[in-house]
């Protein structure tokens, strides 16, 4: 730490000698004797948030009013790779990059003498040498109407702010490139970014094909002495890391200068200036010739993460693009306006694009649209099947967006999952049309690595004059668009509605209701009866979860079980779920009723659960409900990380519960998890079974649902039948039971009894 940089700085406390903040000690009140007082004296309320302090996965510290360290729990300490010990009377402000310094003394500041809540953003390096970036809320503690202490809840923001930082850096470079800005500065810039962004030295150096060596070319914070040391190295496995990476045409890693036999010749001097580690990028032309080469350097022996070797070639190849300006123009053009990916226009494009087309629509008096697209579920494919299917997905989609809208609408990646959509000269009526041409583009599975992924999008839509005149304000405001239509269910489009932003806080009150449901009661289970169609009988029920909101309101499923996955409210909410369901069917058996399958919904984050066998386990056993009457409905996207999902389903089957899944075909529908999963039954989604009288399309993908699953052993029900027509088809094609309003609407359990009473009464 250069704690020398901060000898000069002022704190909150220094700004005014006789301010109430340096009144503070004068009291009697000691925050440390506060947190470090014995645990018996603590009220159970102190308890209770002391545990959240300590257990929270947000990183908290607390800080004196003199911005000195006085607390920080268990995930800050992982967060900053410090421990409390370390960082314990500390200056807060040291750890921080010098750039934040003031604006975080201005916040300490403001939350002391203004005792309200601030926000704070800020970077700093963490122990292991990795650039950090925390967003903060700074809660000032008041005891006796002075401002005792100050309390930081942070959040790791790392990957969103470097994700766009290097973004927007490696487009600056592109720009320098275009720009034709000498190499020099371009490289220097580029390196920058780089040791930023890494905490390594970094230089390039080009390959001198003539003399079969290397010279320097950008090296901004390598020693002078090491520089001079290595102009002029001969290529080879004697070259060091530079020199062998342009020998064997491939990227070289030195973990220890030390000890690598690259480095005989050249140890001495890499040592002495105190490098140890080196690793090496060859840039390498189209047609195979070697330009020179990208290299990092580490004070301390290791070797690059995942994430670094792809840092690597990316900052390799914007460097080989800078050396290659003059033979490349046009492509260097290119790459500073379009998505390496998708080969889209990119956002700096977009943004030109719409800043240009406002000109115009406002000199002749036009509209234009802009919509806005996000992926629904997008971050499923790349945590289950990894970055490369997820970008070969992204791939895939901007092709099918192209051959969707054709040449009159102008299409960029935006960012990430995310796509924006100029249409010029359009009516609100004819941006409506363009969202629907985009959510039918998506109807189709799209092939990656095997499988079939059914991927939908969200639309957000803003107009030109109607909604803004600016290119921030209508991208900002079909973006809320967007939000707007992920939370009326996903794959639908809504135009900027400025009363729904109003909604926010509607929806914070719905959240903070839902988490007192449960303890306020309000929370039931509805059951809605499975039947058998060879014999025609009941042989299940499905529990399904109903929230009768304060005695006022009945809130629909789709309005709240999203939050509760969102929130991670899910958790509590589906053990109640599991646990109420079971004592039921307990009950039921109890009562003298034939026992059937009781089958209840797992959502994605109860499943991923670490202890949800043992979960399960539990509530069996103190339930007293037979395992083997007990049915777990996963969707198909939960089982996309087959050998992780088949150990847990494994397990569960072993104790005797069954597994099925639920809405099949409309996720990721693949063979392969069928095959190596053991699974019960299959679950025919309704949006297949309610067109069956008249989509030919729907009928064939049933029958082929079905004729699959017999062909695997494994049971089909079909939900959402409603009418003859549709069990009568059902039947002709062989489906095994089925679940819907034509039998019977879900009902509270005492409406169930009383129904298996009418069809059957309990034994005597």
């Amino acid at each position: 730490m250069d704690e020398s940089r901060n000898k000069d700085r002022k704190y909150p406390s220094q700004l005014d000698p006789n301010s109430k903040i340096n009144r503070i000690d004068k009291t009697n009140i000691s925050i440390k004797a506060l947190i470090e007082s014995d645990l018996t004296a603590l009220t159970q309320e102190q308890i209770f948030y002391r545990s959240l302090y300590a257990y929270s996965t947000d990183a908290v510290f607390l800080l004196d009013a003199e911005g000195i360290v006085i607390d920080i729990n268990p995930s800050g300490q992982q967060m900053s790779g410090y421990t409390l010990q370390e960082l314990k009377d500390s200056d807060f402000n040291l750890f921080l990059f010098s750039e934040d310094v003031a604006k975080s003394i201005e916040t300490f500041r403001s939350a002391l003498t203004k005792k309200r809540t601030e926000k704070l953003k800020f970077s700093f390096r963490a122990k292991t040498g990795e650039a950090m970036t925390v967003s903060a809320t700074i809660v000032p503690i008041i005891q006796n109407d002075e401002v005792v202490a100050l309390l930081g809840i942070s959040r790791d923001i790392t990957e969103q702010e470097q994700s766009v930082r290097i973004l927007d850096a490696q487009n600056k470079v592109l720009e320098m490139i275009a720009k034709s800005t000498p190499i020099e500065e371009t490289l220097d810039r580029l390196l920058h970014m780089a040791e930023y962004e890494t905490g390594a030295k970094c230089s390039i150096h080009c390959y001198d094909k003539k003399n079969h060596a290397i010279t320097n070319l950008a090296a901004p914070s390598l020693p002078e002495d090491y520089m001079k040391a290595v102009e002029g190295i001969k290529v080879g496995e004697k070259g060091g890391s530079c020199g062998a990476s342009i020998s064997r045409k491939e990227i070289v890693i030195v973990e220890d200068i030390e000890h690598s036999p690259l480095w005989e010749e050249h140890r001495e001097v890499a040592l002495r200036n105190g490098l140890r580690a080196s690793w090496s990028l060859p840039l390498i032309h189209g047609d195979g010739e070697v330009l020179g080469t990208f290299a990092m350097y580490y004070e301390v022996p290791r070797l690059p993460t995942k994430k670094e070797m792809e840092f690597i070639r990316k900052t390799g190849y914007l460097a080989r693009l800078a050396i290659e300006q003059e033979r490349s123009a046009s492509l260097i053009y290119r790459m500073a306006y379009h998505d390496s990916l998708t080969r889209l226009p990119n956002r700096r494009f977009f943004q030109e694009k719409l800043g240009n087309s406002i000109a115009e629509a406002e000199e002749n008096g036009s509209n234009l649209a802009i919509l806005y697209l996000d992926l629904d579920r997008f971050k499923t494919v790349n945590d289950s099947l990894g970055h490369g299917a997820g970008d070969d997905l992204l791939s895939k989609i901007a092709e099918r967006l192209k051959q969707a809208l054709g040449e009159t609408s102008f299409i960029a990646r935006h960012g990430g999952d995310e796509f924006a959509i100029l249409t010029e000269d359009q009516q609100m009526s004819q941006a409506e049309q363009t969202a629907q041409q985009i959510l039918h583009a998506f109807v189709k599975p799209f092939e990656v690595e095997g499988y079939e992924l059914f991927i939908t999008p969200s639309v957000g839509i803003s107009m030109y004059p109607q909604h803004g005149t600016d290119p921030a304000a209508l991208l900002q405001h079909a973006d809320s668009a967007m939000y707007q239509a992920k939370e009326a269910g996903k794959d639908t489009y809504m135009l900027y509605d400025a009363q729904s932003e109003k909604n926010t806080s509607a929806r914070i009150m719905l959240e903070n209701d839902l988490r007192k449901s449960l303890e306020k009661n309000e929370l039931h289970l509805f059951y809605q009866p499975q039947i058998s169609l060879s014999p025609d009988r009941r042989i299940g029920a499905e529990a399904l979860l109903r929230w009768h909101r304060g005695n006022r309101e009945w809130i629909a499923p789709i309005d709240f079980i999203p939050l509760a996955e969102e929130t991670g409210l899910i958790l509590p909410i589906g053990e109640w779920v599991l646990r109420t369901a079971c004592e039921q069917g307990k009950q039921w058996i109890d009562e003298g009723y034939e026992p059937f399958i009781m089958a209840i919904n797992l959502s994605p984050r109860q499943f991923r659960q670490p202890n949800l066998v043992q979960s399960v386990r539990t509530v069996l056993e103190e339930t007293g409900y037979p395992a083997k009457f007990l049915e777990l409905e996963i969707t198909e996207g939960m089982t996309l990380n087959v050998e992780e999902a088949s150990e847990k389903m494994k397990q569960l089957r072993e104790m005797g519960v069954h597994i099925s899944i639920d809405d099949f075909g409309t996720g990721y529908s693949s063979l392969n998890y069928l095959k190596r999963l053991p699974i019960s039954r299959l679950k025919v989604d309704r949006s297949f079974v309610q067109d069956v009288e008249t989509d030919l399309g729907d009928r064939d993908i049933v029958k082929a649902i079905i004729a699959m699953a017999h062909n695997l052993k494994i049971t089909v029900i079909a939900e959402g039948v409603e009418n003859e027509e549709q069990l009568s088809f059902l039947k002709e094609n062989g489906c095994d039971e089925v679940q819907g309003y034509l039998f019977g609407r879900p009902v509270p359990a005492d409406d169930f009894r009383r129904g298996m009473d009418a069809q059957n009464a309990p034994k005597q």
